[in-house]
């Protein structure tokens, strides 16, 4: 590997050495340089992920599931007897890690049959932090429909 320029970052001695044995105890080899490396080029390009939507938030591409809009970059994870995987909403299809296209379900039931979708895949959405499960997501999302609609139906009859 060649030369590489470097910029210090000033951390808490106290912070860098839990950091450095932290590491040592968990990823050997693993230096805190090359940790915080990663650790930045994935914060930005989550980042630049994040702030590629629109302003208003509202993707044009993504994977309509049922009456649950996907945007584009949305993550989904499944686990089946210790194995994880992972797909993507790319453009309006839902790509697995291993490059096939796949829909909700047949991403559920990659190593299960019978598996309900719903309750199988979890969710991050583009500029989101925390996973969320589908079935979830969706109640969610029809009680704010509900509570939209109760409140248009209760305007109209004032008006």
């Amino acid at each position: 590997m060649g030369y590489e320029a470097k910029c210090p970052v000033h951390l808490p001695v106290g912070d860098f050495l839990e950091l450095e044995f932290h590491l040592m105890d968990t990823q050997p080899g693993v230096t805190p340089d090359g940790f915080v490396t990663g650790l930045v080029q994935r914060w930005l390009a989550a980042e630049r992920e994040r702030l590629g939507l629109p302003k208003d938030g509202l993707s044009i591409h993504g994977f309509q599931w049922k009456t649950l809009f996907l945007p584009d970059a949305t993550r989904l994870r499944t686990t089946h007897r210790d194995v994880i995987e992972f797909a993507k909403v790319t453009g309006d299809k839902i790509i697995a890690d291993d490059g096939a296209s796949v829909t909700p379900s047949s991403f559920a039931n990659r190593h299960a049959q019978g598996r309900n979708a719903w309750r199988a895949i979890w969710l991050l959405f583009p500029g989101e932090e925390h996973w969320i499960r589908a079935l979830d997501c969706r109640a969610h999302l029809d009680q704010r429909r509900r509570n939209q609609s109760k409140r248009k139906s209760g305007f109209s009859r004032a008006v």
